[in-house]
């Protein structure tokens, strides 16, 4: 006969001291992080008109960027913040850091990304739609130049990010905007660019909010 015990909190303090330990050096993130509370420190932080302060939550609470990644298996994400993937050139020309390397896991393994951060209150796509905004034009820029980089130093970026594990991401992440506000032409500017670029995935903070209410009303059923 199939018995099942009950799990404690002292068997997910020591799963979750097993998963951190696979990048000590990351922020770890999962599941049983999600409380109440994330939801008003989130919107906050969105609405403060500020990238620092959506980066400050993101990086105290790494699993809010796991619903941002596609696909993910939410078995947890462990999270470099600003990790130095390029650094200043000995001329003086600028190093590249991204926002948030990450890691999420699969059972097939580990699928790493970079992720770009802008603000809540501007859209990928200018006002009318037919093209992208300046933040948007940016984003872009920034995020071609980290995938290029790994596609032609990738052992260079392991060495400065120091971890050894690390292999070429998936691709890029772009958080920025609120689909809530975007005008139809906007969204069908956002949703053409992520159809013809399949390295580069914009996604609205929209689907953040969205995905950890629907977590948190679970949760209230239970």
């Amino acid at each position: 006969m199939i018995t099942f015990r009950r799990v404690t909190s002292e068997d997910l303090a020591a799963t979750r001291r097993e998963l951190v330990q696979q990048f000590p050096s990351a922020k770890f993130g999962w599941p049983p992080d999600v409380k109440s509370s994330l939801l008003d420190m989130l919107l906050v932080a969105l609405r403060a008109g500020s990238e620092e302060a959506i980066q400050k939550v993101l990086t105290a609470n790494p699993y809010l960027i796991q619903y941002a990644v596609k696909g993910s298996g939410h078995q947890g994400i462990w999270v470099f913040p600003k990790a130095m993937i390029k650094p200043r050139g000995a001329d003086g020309t600028r190093g590249l850091v991204p926002d948030f390397l990450i890691a999420t896991r699969s059972s097939l393994g580990y699928y790493w990304h970079v992720v770009e951060l802008k603000r809540f209150d501007v859209q990928f796509a200018n006002r009318a739609g037919d093209g992208y905004s300046a933040e948007g034009n940016k984003a872009i820029a920034q995020c071609n130049a980290y995938l290029d980089h790994f596609q032609n130093y990738i052992d260079a970026v392991r060495s400065n990010v120091h971890v050894s594990e690390l292999v070429q991401p998936e691709g890029a992440i772009l958080l920025i905007g609120d689909s809530e506000r975007e005008s139809d032409a906007q969204r069908q500017c956002r949703s053409n660019y992520v159809g013809n670029n399949s390295k580069i995935d914009v996604v609205s903070y929209r689907r953040i909010i969205s995905r950890l209410r629907s977590d948190l009303e679970v949760r209230q059923r239970r």
